[in-house]
Formats: structure tokens, sequence, C-alpha cells
């Protein structure tokens, strides 16, 4: 691979890093309105779905950018040795 090519794969990699993680606190603080919401305005059966699903939608999406940040983390280090 030629140099410009891995310094682009690289740049690349890093932006999506920063997308990933601006996406995650998006999510974070929805998830926190939400939870907000459902315990203000609804009653019992449906507010305790609510913050479940919120928690677990909070949560899952928290883990899944965490792991594949830390994927694009090792593959930024493999492309910053070939150079």
């Amino acid at each position: 691979m030629k140099q410009e090519e891995l310094k682009f794969k690289i740049d690349q990699l890093r932006k999506d890093k920063i997308i990933y993680a601006t996406e995650a606190t998006a999510t974070a603080v929805v998830c926190i309105l939400g939870f907000l919401f459902a315990n203000m305005y609804l009653e019992n059966p449906i507010k305790y779905g609510v913050n479940l699903f919120v928690l677990f939608v909070g949560v899952g999406y928290t883990l899944f950018m965490g792991i594949g940040n830390a994927i694009r983390l090792s593959k930024i280090k493999d492309l910053e040795k070939k150079l």
C-alpha cells in the first residue's frame, strides 16, 4: 500500500471513532430524557417497560460503540506501524 492510502485509512478510522462516540453521547442523552419522561408522565406497568427499554438501548449502544472503537484503535495502530 502507498503511504497516502495508509494515511487516508487511518484518518477515516479516526473520524469513525469520533462519529460513534458522538452518537453514543446523543443516544445517552435521549435515553436520559426518555427515562425522565417515563417517570413523570407514565403509569407503573408502562413506566417500567419504558425504563427497561431505555436502559437496554443506552447500555447496549455504549457497549457496541466501545467495542467498535477498540477494534478501530487496534487497526489504527497496525496501520501506523506499516507507515
